[in-house]
């Protein structure tokens, strides 16, 4: 019980990182507190984002690494378009095990304990490396119930975004920690795998959040 009401307390030792976001998110106008749980931390009410939250904690997918960074925020425009970015070394995993539950004489279809990520590798088209453009097809992969409208909104701002956090991680790196976004029913989900969470992380994921946000409200 007493251990229960310290952890309530902030009392259980600090999370990882824990000084470093506190100073980062006061210095950016971020309202930083521990979740209820006390395994992770959120982010909201900032100026220049109405309606983010930003989360690290547990992974929420099984496929990522064992924490990871959460942004989710709406949006109004584009509620009928399903969207999915990661990077390639993921796309390439998930695409073996979505395969792998087809043919397995046992499981023959993807039931609703299948995150919805992969069933719509069995339901939506990819990306052709040209739809993908130059910038980002060697790094990653993308899919979309309309390929020729995914195209469209990832140039621009969230190719550039995209290929800045491509620049500054080696191949090797994406394999470990992956990322991932997601775009369904009016709201914006970008997952980044983070074991150990840092702040140059964080930022690029904002970068790619931000650059996504802006080509929502310009891509028709």
């Amino acid at each position: 019980m007493l251990d229960a009401v310290r952890r309530w307390l902030g009392l259980g030792g600090s999370l990882p990182g824990w000084s470093e976001f506190s100073h980062w998110a006061e210095a950016n106008q971020w309202t930083l507190k521990r979740t209820i749980a006390h395994d992770g931390w959120a982010m909201n009410d900032n100026p220049d984002h109405p309606g983010w939250r930003i989360e690290w904690g547990p992974a929420q997918r099984r496929f990522m690494s064992s924490h990871e960074f959460r942004i989710r925020f709406e949006v109004a425009q584009n509620s009928d378009v399903q969207a999915l970015v990661l990077d390639r070394p993921l796309l390439a995993r998930l695409d073996h095990e979505v395969y792998a539950q087809f043919t397995d004489h046992v499981q023959t279809r993807l039931d609703e304990e299948t995150p919805e990520e992969m069933r719509w590798l069995a339901m939506h088209p990819k990306l052709s490396p040209n739809q993908m453009g130059v910038p980002l097809r060697d790094r990653y992969g993308a899919i979309g119930n309309d390929t020729e409208w995914v195209s469209r909104w990832l140039a621009g701002p969230i190719a550039d975004a995209l290929r800045k956090r491509a620049d500054e991680l080696p191949l090797e790196a994406v394999s470990a920690e992956p990322f991932m976004l997601r775009l369904a029913r009016g709201q914006v989900v970008l997952r980044q795998s983070a074991s150990r969470p840092d702040v140059p992380t964080l930022v690029r994921c904002i970068q790619v959040a931000t650059a996504v946000d802006v080509a929502l409200r310009h891509t028709a």
